[in-house]
């Protein structure tokens, strides 16, 4: 099944997070992502999914979420880092 995306409608959207994203300091080292995770992990509580923050150590996190597959699909798992 594939679903057709309106990419006019959520790109205001996603320049605004993006946007947001910028402005939050993480040069690395130190890093200090956990800013950036919080943000990240309350747009995606704000669309109604639950996210979990995990700080490896004082300032540096990530953001876990978890969706459940719909059939027998393999999993699939996206990674990405919000330190620069």
């Amino acid at each position: 099944m594939k679903t057709e995306v309106a990419w006019e409608t959520i790109e205001p959207e996603a320049i605004r997070h993006l946007q947001n994203l910028i402005r939050i300091d993480t040069t690395n080292p130190p890093g200090n992502e956990i800013e950036a995770v919080r943000y990240l992990a309350s747009v995606l509580e704000a669309e109604g999914l639950r996210p979990r923050v995990l700080e490896s150590a004082p300032g540096r996190g990530s953001v876990v979420l978890r969706l459940p597959g719909r059939d027998d699909a393999e999993p699939l798992m996206l990674l990405s880092h919000l330190d620069v």
